[in-house]
């Protein structure tokens, strides 16, 4: 079929210049309908695909040109026919925007408003290596004398569906798709719906064509499919209305460590059909386990897509944090498909109408089938600490803000459009309380199925069931379209039993002049007398522009509590008296006072940030933090702890070492409670407690309390030390390495080089990385980033991060990442080398410093200026000279 000679793609004629210059396609034409015929050449050396696509066409204003995407295809304009029922067209010229990655064709005559035509294109294109737009993979059969494997998969979120054909590549423009894919019959091929029919092809011995039912009316960036011979980890028919039916493709070499994964899909997706009250709409998912893949996860319609860190877990080698992570970005994508597949955005600004729910129900979904992770309190505490030490910068950016051109759209998909969307979509579900906002959820399911929504549509759904008598698009549109939150502070009146609330921006540097900002702030306080941290709905709003409000609440002899349960994004500061009443609540009263944990958390994060701008006392948060030796649960202890090591690196010298002997004290009544350490591999440990005495073992051992570390030293073995839990053998891997000898270092290396997973070396690699001997770490270091082989070169991002928390290594270590920038470069996405570079940020006291590793970064281009300073990492050397100052 596909004989055609491709020409040269896309000529421009002299004189000939597309007048329409806009990021966005012109609303002239509606595509309501692709017929898509690709035929995938992945067994030949070109590994190539060609194809056809037949756009139907609505024509909604008169117009003598077609404009849409496609971007490093080769078209044949001469094979572009523009039909209706009536007559035919024909293309004058054809025109490429690079900017806009926009096809323009210009016609001999007007397409007529109110008329159907069908637009039908040939193209041609490689199969890439990018992992964008239509690209190949490959894995190693290691049974089958490592015979290479290709496979060619779709990734076309956000803006790669024009690399693979030419569409209207914008998620507003939603059709249906038949698809017809073509490919050699000793692979296997996948789209978002069922076969329907499979016949041999025309001409191409031993070449197939097989074409998929109709996929409902959907975005060009959630079409997908597939060639393949990965193996099938199993079928599971799930109990949703559709009796919706799981296959899972995964390499050989990895089929057995799925059973979790497969098992947990069906029951997410029937958890999320009956929560939502609205079918999943298709009749199978297949989940396609790719060697490469740009994104954790994708949550195309019918076939999601993995990376295989994401999907697969090793019970022998894997942290039960990884199970739960997996578990996460599963339910993550099952919520994808309500919010973004069935109801989506109409323009990439509002990105966050699908991440931000899609994330929080995620965390929902956790908690409801596996309650004892207790997943969504640890989350919503680690999104609260990431944001309120981050969008205290003046580098920040809203989640909603428009966005031009494709790289624009790419870098949307951040922390603040997923995590902060999340903690968005809290805020409202604790506004409204639980009822009301499912229902509000629910009613906006229903009412915009199949449809594209603004945020205006959500706030708007959810205004119909809110008891509160406010403007939610007012309120909410001053916590999404501006950057930043707010310090609320209190100033009681303790005579008059009045309390005085204002609030301004919190910025790290507070000599920073701002734009005036204010936020509908949600006011809820809980009382001492009352300590009722479930209901929570607000008593009071501090408005906007309003500043300033005075409320009559609470008594003189009690303390109060705004913010229960860190339901909104902001930073609470009290005056001294009620700060020292909360203290000793915290200090001496049975279950805290009833004060949560989530705002125990904040207690400690709050007055550690107030006290490094000034606004409150050193000595004030060294009170609070002494009630740390009483606590009993993770999160508070682990988020004091590491609040305490923030403020501990930039101390120098004495006062470091006085430090250090500090948080000893702090840690030793928590590694005296526990089990002795040795007794790990006989003990059975609650799925809640693993992480909690990781730990205090791991701290522990860093800060030499009591017997840690030659408990740690006893549980090794010099091989693989199977015995010793998963959950803590990188614990006991890195003691043996920093407390032994060189035969040590030497015989771990040969079994991190013999290991056969990438659970396995990553374990081993964390322990490597302990080293304190440079020139043993260096030989590690140097294997690990000059490998070729995906899985070991990252292990050099966990060997750096181990060392360079050991200052007897931490200088040559970043030496050893300047010397290699270049290539940590092309090795690396950003994602993977930000947390190494903010751990260096963090321990700069000097502007000169901050100047100093901006020039040893100049090889590394992903954070050259202007990148580093979105990154706040300015405002965060200045506040860490306040810090020390302070």
């Amino acid at each position: 079929m596909f004989g055609f000679s491709i020409q040269i793609l896309f000529i421009v004629l002299p004189g000939v210049l597309a007048l329409y210059d806009y990021h966005l396609l012109p609303e002239t034409l509606e595509p309501q309908h692709y017929d898509l015929r690709i035929l995938t050449h992945l067994n030949d050396t070109a590994q190539y695909f060609e194809g056809v696509v037949k756009i139907d066409l609505w024509v909604l204003q008169t117009t003598k040109n077609i404009t849409l995407h496609a971007k490093n295809l080769t078209i044949d304009k001469t094979g572009i026919s523009v039909k209706s029922s009536r007559d035919s067209n024909c293309i004058e010229n054809v025109e490429l925007s690079e900017k806009y990655e926009f096809y323009i064709m210009y016609l001999c005559k007007e397409l007529n408003a109110g008329e159907k035509y069908i637009l039908e294109i040939p193209f041609k294109g490689q199969l890439n290596e990018s992992q964008t737009g239509y690209y190949k993979s490959s894995y190693n059969d290691t049974e089958n004398k490592y015979k290479t494997h290709y496979l060619a998969v779709t990734q076309f979120s956000p803006t790669f569906a024009r690399l693979a054909f030419p569409c209207f590549d914008q998620p507003n423009w939603k059709a249906t798709f038949n698809v017809t894919f073509g490919y050699h019959k000793e692979y296997k091929g996948l789209s978002n719906t069922p076969v329907r029919k499979c016949e041999k092809h025309e001409f191409l011995e031993d070449y197939i064509w097989c074409s998929h039912e109709q996929l409902l009316r959907t975005s060009t960036y959630l079409v997908a499919y597939a060639i393949h011979n990965l193996t099938n980890a199993g079928t599971v028919t799930s109990l949703t209305h559709n009796q919706v039916v799981f296959r899972n493709w995964l390499q050989p070499k990895i089929v057995n460590q799925s059973d979790f994964s497969v098992e947990m899909a069906p029951k997410i997706l029937k958890y999320l059909e009956d929560f939502f009250q609205l079918n999943f709409p298709l009749s199978k998912i297949d989940q396609l386990i790719s060697p490469t893949h740009k994104f954790r996860a994708m949550e195309n319609w019918g076939l999601v897509t993995y990376q295989e860190n994401a999907f697969v877990f090793n019970e022998a080698y894997d942290l039960q944090e990884k199970k739960e992570t997996n578990c996460n970005t599963m339910a993550h994508e099952f919520s994808h498909q309500w919010f973004g597949n069935l109801v989506t955005m109409k323009w990439w600004k509002d990105l966050w109408l699908k991440e931000g729910p899609s994330t929080y129900f995620g965390y929902l979904v956790l908690d409801a089938l596996q309650p004892q992770w207790e997943w969504s309190d640890g989350k919503i505490t680690k999104d609260l600490a990431y944001f309120f030490r981050h969008d205290a910068t003046n580098m920040t950016r809203p989640i909603s803000r428009d966005v031009k051109n494709s790289t624009e759209v790419l870098d949307q998909f951040s922390k603040y459009v997923y995590e902060k969307g999340a903690l968005t979509m809290r805020m409202l579900h604790k506004i409204l309380g639980t009822e009301n906002f499912f229902e509000g959820i629910r009613n906006y399911l229903q009412k915009y199925a199949y449809q594209n929504v603004e945020q205006t549509d959500l706030f708007s759904s959810l205004q119909e069931v809110a008891n509160e008598n406010i403007n939610l698009n007012v309120v909410m549109d001053s916590w999404t379209l501006q950057e930043g939150y707010p310090l609320i502070t209190l100033k009681r009146d303790y005579k008059k039993g009045e309390v005085k609330v204002n609030q301004k921006r919190f910025i790290q540097q507070n000599n920073l002049q701002l734009e005036t900002q204010c936020w509908w702030v949600p006011l809820s306080f809980v009382s001492q007398s009352d300590p009722n941290f479930e209901d929570i709905q607000p008593n009071h709003w501090l408005e906007c522009p309003s500043n300033e409000t005075t409320l009559k609440v609470g008594t003189s002899k009690e303390w109060l509590l705004l913010n229960p349960q860190v339901y909104a994004i902001y930073r609470v500061n009290y005056d001294e008296h009620n700060w020292k009443m909360l203290i000793n609540t915290l200090q001496n009263e049975v279950d805290y006072g009833g004060i949560p944990k989530i705002n125990r958390v904040q207690l400690m994060d709050d007055l550690l940030a107030l006290a490094a701008l000034g606004e409150q006392s050193y000595d004030l948060v060294f009170e609070l933090f002494e009630y740390l030796k009483l606590e009993r649960d993770y999160l508070p202890c682990e988020r004091g702890i590491t609040l305490l090591q923030q403020y501990g690196s930039l101390l120098k010298d004495q006062a470091a070492e006085d430090f250090n002997l500090y948080l000893k004290q702090q840690l030793t009544p928590h590694y005296r409670r526990l089990p002795k350490l040795k007794l790990i591999d006989s003990i059975e440990i609650p799925v809640n407690e693993i992480a909690f005495r990781r730990f205090i073992y791991t701290q522990s051992c860093l800060y030499n309390v009591d017997d840690c570390v030659s408990q740690a030293v006893m549980l090794n073995t010099n091989d693989s030390s199977i015995s010793v839990p998963a959950n803590f053998r990188q614990l006991v891997y890195c003691i043996a390495i920093e407390k032994g000898t060189t035969w040590d270092f030497q015989q771990m290396m040969k079994l991190f080089k013999n290991s056969p997973t990438p659970a396995q070396q990553s374990a081993f690699a964390s322990g490597l990385g302990c080293s304190s001997n440079f020139s043993q770490l260096k030989e590690f270091l140097d294997y690990a980033i000059h490998s070729d082989t995906k899985s070991i070169s990252d292990c050099y991002i966990q060997a750096v991060t181990a060392a360079l928390k050991r200052d007897n290594v931490a200088r040559e270590t970043k030496q050893h990442i300047f010397d290699h920038a270049e290539m940590l470069n092309k090795k690396f996405k950003r994602k993977d080398l930000e947390p190494i570079l903010m751990h260096m940020v963090k321990e700069l006291t000097t502007p000169e410093e901050l100047s100093e590793l901006k020039e040893h970064l100049k090889d590394l281009s992903q954070f050259k200026e202007p990148k580093l300073e979105i990154l706040g990492i300015r405002q965060v050397v200045m506040f860490n000279i306040r810090f020390r100052i302070n």
